[in-house]
């Protein structure tokens, strides 16, 4: 889950269109941490960033998921075999598993975007 909150929090956050083309065409270094930290909440609550940062997890995950982890695993358990890789082990303990990857991965960047909100909203009693 920790993975999944960090790399969603890494995601860069983009310009909304409604603004004046000289604002869009400002360096993101040059808007205040407050204008970014409020750009990435946008994001990160846009259903559409939520999918996407979901499909690059899971794709992700689809690359460790293919390790080939029997030669050593079968040891511990007999019903894997010598050629298993993680995918095929996690799909014997739940054939829908990617699906719910998939899911939680796009619930956790919606959290994401829950808590950068929230933050924003603590942030002037914070800085009394």
């Amino acid at each position: 889950m920790r993975l999944v909150l960090t790399a969603a929090l890494a995601l860069p956050a983009p310009a909304p269109q409604s603004q004046p083309a000289s604002t869009r065409d400002a360096s993101p270094r040059d808007a205040s941490p407050r204008d970014r930290a409020e750009a990435l909440a946008r994001a990160l609550n846009n259903p559409m960033v939520q999918e996407g940062a979901a499909a690059m997890l899971t794709n992700l995950a689809g690359i460790v998921l293919d390790t080939r982890v029997g030669p050593i695993a079968r040891y511990a358990d007999p019903r894997i075999g010598e050629q298993d890789t993680l995918r095929d082990i996690q799909r014997r303990n739940d054939p829908d598993f990617e699906k719910h990857f998939h899911q939680d991965a796009r619930a956790a960047v919606a959290v994401a975007g829950k808590l950068t909100d929230g933050a924003l909203q603590m942030q002037e009693s914070l800085d009394q």
